[in-house]
């Protein structure tokens, strides 16, 4: 047995194996410390020659080029693919819906408490909350006095501009009228365009001397409520021109007891935000009469 020790086994004795491995890199040939042209054998390349060398020369001549190219999906599995992510967005755009509503419905809350803030301020200067709708001799001018002038000034506006801004509900999405020149774009505004509330019609509807003296139950009287747009005032349900508007939670435009000619379909009841005259906002299935009264009942 040959116990000729090499420097790489200095201090032990190799092994059968290693010997063995020692043999074959003896045989290999010493490709890179050969120069380029000089090689033992025919056929041998360098390092670097081997890098410039086309991978598909390689290849065995015959062999089919399809088995070179990733495997692809099968259509059973691209229409499972498809078939999940309609199910996913089955399950989400409804979750979705839902948040967007949610979210106009806190923006017309806001509006609305805006705008309780603002008739109080006015009804400290006047004494009187501002005109429902006006008296037979109220009507003097283009821009006669209504609530949703009078209010402007309380909300960085003038008088003669009528509504718009916090006037406006972003959920009452309707057809333009004709002298909108719109065409049949849908837009915010209720049906007039610039108004989606209308103040209780018994804060001076049809008068001007109602103030916070006349009223006995301030936290139990609405004073704000969304209408489809059509009405300065707001009647309670069950009165023949019932025209609160239950547009949230389910409803459109059309969620009212009285028809005003609204267009599009007709969605059940959802749900109505209502102010009350202590600036507290409800969101209401109902708007009984009581609700609408001064006295406390």
């Amino acid at each position: 047995m040959d116990l000729t020790l090499s420097p790489y086994t200095v201090g032990r004795v190799p092994s059968p194996g290693a010997k063995a491995m020692r043999r074959n890199e003896n045989r290999r040939p010493m490709i890179d410390s050969v120069p380029a042209g000089q090689h033992d054998g025919p056929g041998l390349k360098t390092k670097r020659e081997l890098n410039r060398t086309d991978v598909n020369s390689l290849w065995p001549k015959g062999a089919s080029k399809r088995a070179r190219r990733p495997p692809a999906f099968t259509l059973i599995e691209l229409l499972v693919v498809v078939a999940i992510i309609g199910i996913l967005a089955s399950l989400l755009l409804p979750v979705l819906a839902r948040a967007r509503d949610k979210g106009k419905t806190a923006r017309c809350q806001n509006n609305l408490r805006q705008l309780a803030i603002a008739t109080m301020l006015y009804e400290e200067d006047h004494q009187v909350y501002p005109i429902g709708w006006p008296p037979a001799d109220g009507f003097t001018g283009t821009y006669f006095p209504i609530w949703y002038r009078q209010l402007q000034p309380y909300l960085g506006s003038r008088t003669n501009v009528s509504g718009r801004g916090v006037f406006i509900c972003p959920s009452s999405i309707q057809k333009a009228q004709p002298d909108e020149r719109m065409g049949s774009a849908l837009r915010e505004g209720g049906f007039w365009g610039y108004l989606a509330y209308a103040q209780n019609c018994y804060i001076n509807g049809g008068r001007r001397d109602i103030g916070s003296s006349s009223v006995r139950d301030v936290s139990g009287t609405l004073l704000f409520a969304d209408t489809d747009g059509w009405d300065a005032c707001l009647y309670p349900d069950g009165d023949p021109s019932a025209n609160v508007c239950y547009r949230h939670s389910g409803g459109n435009e059309r969620s009212t007891e009285t028809d005003r000619g609204v267009k599009g379909v007709k969605a059940p009841k959802g749900r109505a935000n209502v102010v009350f005259l202590d600036s507290h906002v409800e969101l209401r299935r109902d708007a009984p009469k009581r609700l609408f009264t001064l006295e406390l009942d």
